[in-house]
């Protein structure tokens, strides 16, 4: 028999996500947009810091908003993944579904105006504007603080600890690459944070100005199976992260291209 073990919102931001089903007949090539990041970029250092700060700066809710299966039977409960995926709109909406699902809870419960949805359903940062970054973390009104991108896991090219590994040993091109497309929408929709995600790896961006240039600046890369801690003891949760970057997006969303010196390089569309 399984149990329930009921979870409030400061249990649940701490659960790991369960890995996805993967179809054996599933979508083989890379979906990177022939764009690059050309700006300045670095780590963001302190990020898992500032994670669990706010995390531990929280007036947590009692109230059950959730709950994990444990036991024998867990294996065969809504715990475990049963969706099998096979294209990035299948990611799209396990992220959605898995994470976007808890998050909207625990925005709900700490009474936060904030959702998660797709593009679609937010504001257009311009009229006549056509592109749709795959996820929005967004204000009832529409309004956009957060935007985010999927790619599939199981496509070599879109590994971000890959990526980032090689960025480490100077060579840059891939994860210059990868960062392509989620830059383009930050600047193009004014928005001063947001992810890259293929459910097993999320990155966290945002952009900074020093000595008036633009500089982007990338997490570590976050696993979908981080078990979240109030102590930093075993690193924090991807769930914990999306809270974190919700509510610094709902603080100082914009972008700010009038900061800093104009006509700077941020991304380049490949010929």
């Amino acid at each position: 028999m399984a149990n329930l073990i009921s979870l409030n919102a400061h249990d649940a931001l701490l659960e790991p996500l369960p890995d996805l089903k993967v179809s054996a007949k599933h979508t083989i090539s890379s979906a990177l947009h022939p764009v690059d990041f050309t700006g300045d970029m670095r780590p963001w250092l302190n990020f898992p810091a500032e994670v669990l700060n706010t995390y531990n700066t929280q007036t947590w809710s009692q109230q059950a908003i959730d709950a994990r299966f444990t036991g024998l039977n867990a294996a065969s409960s809504t715990t475990e993944e049963h969706v099998v995926v096979s294209c990035e709109t299948d990611v799209q909406g396990r992220f959605l579904g898995r994470a976007g699902q808890v998050l909207g809870a625990v925005f709900k419960d700490q009474r936060l105006d904030l959702t998660f949805s797709s593009f679609k359903g937010a504001k257009l940062p311009h009229e006549g504007y056509r592109k749709f970054p795959d996820f929005v973390v967004m204000h009832p009104s529409g309004e956009a603080k957060v935007v985010g991108e999927a790619k599939v896991p199981w496509v070599p090219q879109h590994s971000l600890s890959d990526a980032i590994s090689l960025f480490d040993s100077h060579a840059e091109e891939n994860f210059r690459h990868l960062l392509g497309q989620i830059a383009t929408y930050m600047l193009e929709t004014e928005i001063k944070h947001g992810f890259l995600t293929t459910y097993d790896e999320t990155v966290f961006l945002r952009k900074v100005d020093v000595n008036r240039q633009w500089v982007l600046e990338y997490s570590p890369v976050i696993f979908n199976d981080n078990q979240g801690s109030s102590m930093g003891t075993t690193g924090v949760s991807l769930s914990q992260c999306l809270y974190h970057i919700a509510l610094v997006g709902l603080g100082d969303t914009y972008f700010g291209v009038n900061m800093g010196t104009r006509n700077q390089d941020w991304t380049i569309v490949r010929t």
